[in-house]
This record gives C-alpha cells, structure tokens and sequence, in this order.
C-alpha cells in the first residue's frame, strides 16, 4: 500500500538504499518480521478495523507508541498511511466531506434562470453527428443527469489508493480504471489526436491553420467565470462556432476536469478549440490521467481529502460497474448503451464507511462475468462491431480465487 522514498547516498551520485532495489527488497521485509514477531502477540492487534470512539483505524494498529525498534524500520516506508498510533489515527467522521458538490456537480447551477440541459437540447441537433465522431455524445448525455454520490464508499476506496502503482490495492488484487474502460463506460476516445495544452493541435506538416479558431476575449471569460453567469452570458452567443466552443469549455470545467476554483477556467480554452475544430482528439488519456493525479491529491496531498478537485462521480460509477454488490441488483447494463447510463443517477445502497471497508477486505472472489464486464461487450465507434471473447467463458472454470 505505500511507495519507498528514494535518498542520495552521496550529494554527487544519487544512489538508491538497497531496501527498495534488488534482493534489498526481501532483506528489508524479512528484517521487519523479525523485528514483529517479539512485539506481536502483546502489542499489535492485526485485525482490519479498530473503533475508538469516533475513530476509525486500518490496521495493522498499536496499541500504545510504536516500539523503537520497529519505529526506525517504518521511517524507510514513504506515505504509509495505513498504520497509525492510536494517538494520530484519522477520525472517520471526518473523512467524508460536506463539500462535494466539485466531485459530483449537478446539472442545475443555483441562482442561474438559464439551465445547462436547455443548451444541450438547443445545440444537439446541430452538433449530434460531430459528438458522436469526437468521442463526446455519450459524456455530454451524461452531464444532464445529476450522478446519486455515495461519499462513504468513496471514502472507503481512498483508503486502498496507492500512488506508487496507480492502483486500488484492494483484497482482490491491484484494479485501476484503465484507458477501455474510459472508452466502454464514458465512450471517451481512446487514441487520436494528442491533447496539447499550448494548442498546437492544428499543426501538420504543412502548418494548417484552424478553421475556427477561439476568439472569445480571455478577460471577458474570466469576468463572468461564475458557472451561473458564464451561463447567462455565453449560453446566447450569436457566433455559432464561438457558441459551441464556449459550451465545450463550461462541459470541461464543470464535469470532465473540475477545479478547485468551481469556476469556467482559460486552462481548457484549447482543448475546448480542438474538440470543436476536429473529430479525434484523444480526451480518454487526458481524463484518466487528470483522475490518478486527483486521487493522490486526495490521498496523500491531504489525507482522504474528499473535497480535493476530480470528477470522482466516475470513480464511483467505475466501482459500480465492476463489483455489482456496490449498486442495487435491480440495475441491469444494456449492450445498446453507455455503461455509465443506468448508474447516473440511480439510487445507491448507503452504506457505512466501515461496511464497505469490510466488502474490499473480504472479496476475493470474482466471477468471469464481473471480471469482463467491459472487454466482453461489443467495442463502441473506435472499433465497431470488434470482440475480445465471441464466446461466453464457463463461470466456475474462469473464476479466480484469491484467498
């Protein structure tokens, strides 16, 4: 669950101890047992869950100072989060943060008389054949829902996130949201054209020009910043192409990479250009690669920070698509629709914190069919009509245990 520091031997060469390369590795782990195993039946309790109060602690956990023997070891684990003394452990009523309305925006913005699901509707018939080419129809859909959050199994998922590898380390082995299942559950574009923060997505070899270039004034932008007066006023732009790519950056802003301003940023203004100018960006890589740097914001930036920017609401409907006992068994996924569409804004279980940390602990099983969720349905528009299994797996015989 944690990733090694690297530290310089020397101030000229920067060498790396050799707990973290080589047989290193197992000489630091079979120093650190043996050091344990004296303080273990007294002194450490290696249970899951421990509950002080309103405490919540992952185990393994102290009872009492960590022993100086074993405290000198852990000072060669980088971040390790998950082992805490009973006077430093986190509170779990505090994990879950009022204030999640950046991770989970709504399609309504308060105080705005004009109404986001209103501009798609005006701009749809115009733009539906190019949403579909650019990968962005599905998503777009998708922002006229407000997504049911469920803060404590998010909480929950943090706590198994690890940095180091991109991974939920969870019981079942390391699972990460992958560029397929960017392209299966939200129907982003897996590959294309690169996303170029300086907008140099118009350059060929011949230097072509963009035939619509953005021409909105910056300071115009960020004099109406306010998801509630960007609407008023950019929703009526007369320019049609200026219209569009206006529309795409309040989409990116609000849904696909919110911020910590909860406000329309100039960051985007060139994505938002080459979204409206060409039909193969590849914006999967961008947003996958935006959601790993959101969740270490989340998790070791500000420990289990839930109020950290990300659009964490696809983290949750990742979850769901994969471990069926997170969403309610009536909620079926149609081969005819975007995965993410039936658990937008479907009703969630609401369980606690501590219930959900004991699902990740215990399940070690999963069946071919919750493995294969996404690489068993038909590919969408990048490889139309494609299978990776024309066959349904035997259930039994694809099942992994990991016990």
């Amino acid at each position: 669950m944690s990733s090694p520091k690297s530290r310089a031997q020397s101030s000229s060469v920067s060498v790396p101890p050799d707990y973290i390369t080589g047989t290193g590795i197992d000489k630091h782990a079979i120093e650190v047992r043996s050091k344990l195993y004296p303080f273990a039946q007294k002194n450490l309790d290696e249970n899951v869950l421990h509950l002080f109060e309103n405490t919540l602690v992952l185990g393994p956990h102290w009872f009492g100072h960590v022993p100086p023997e074993m405290a000198e070891l852990m000072k060669k684990d980088a971040e390790a989060h998950l082992c805490f003394e009973s006077t430093s452990a986190l509170a779990s009523h505090s994990w879950v943060s009022k204030n999640l309305s950046r991770s989970f925006p709504s399609s309504e913005v308060r105080n705005s008389s004009v109404k986001w699901v209103d501009w798609i509707d005006r701009l749809l018939p115009r733009y539906r054949p190019h949403w579909k080419r650019a990968g962005i129809y599905d998503a777009v859909l998708l922002s006229k829902q407000s997504v049911s959050r469920d803060e404590n199994l998010l909480a929950a998922a943090l706590c198994f996130w690890n940095s180091a590898s991109n991974t939920f380390n969870f019981r079942i082995g390391p699972m990460a949201p992958t560029l397929l299942d960017m392209a299966q559950i939200f129907r982003f574009r897996p590959h294309g054209r690169h996303v170029d923060a300086v907008g140099n997505y118009h350059r060929k070899k011949n230097q072509q020009k963009l035939a619509k270039p953005f021409t909105i004034f910056p300071a115009l932008i960020n004099q109406n910043c306010s998801f509630s007066n960007y609407l008023r006023k950019f929703s009526a732009e007369n320019d049609k192409d200026q219209q569009h790519m206006l529309f795409l950056l309040y989409w990116l802003n609000r849904f696909i990479l919110p911020n910590r301003s909860s406000a329309v940023l100039l960051e985007y203004r060139h994505l938002a250009e080459a979204l409206h100018n060409h039909n193969d960006v590849e914006l999967g890589p961008s947003v996958l690669a935006h959601l790993f740097k959101n969740l270490h914001t989340a998790t070791l930036e500000n420990l289990l920070n839930l109020s950290a920017p990300g659009a964490f609401w696809m983290i949750q409907i990742w979850l769901q698509v994969y471990f069926p006992e997170l969403r309610f068994p009536d909620i079926v996924l149609p081969e005819d629709q975007v995965l993410a569409q039936p658990l937008m804004s479907a009703e969630v279980p609401k369980c606690s914190i501590e219930e959900y940390l004991m699902f990740f602990r215990h399940c070690t099983k999963r069946s071919a069919a919750q493995w294969q969720v996404v690489i068993r349905r038909t590919y969408p528009w990048f490889q139309p009509g494609y299978r990776l299994f024309e066959k349904e797996p035997k259930e039994e015989a694809a099942r992994i245990d990991f016990n």
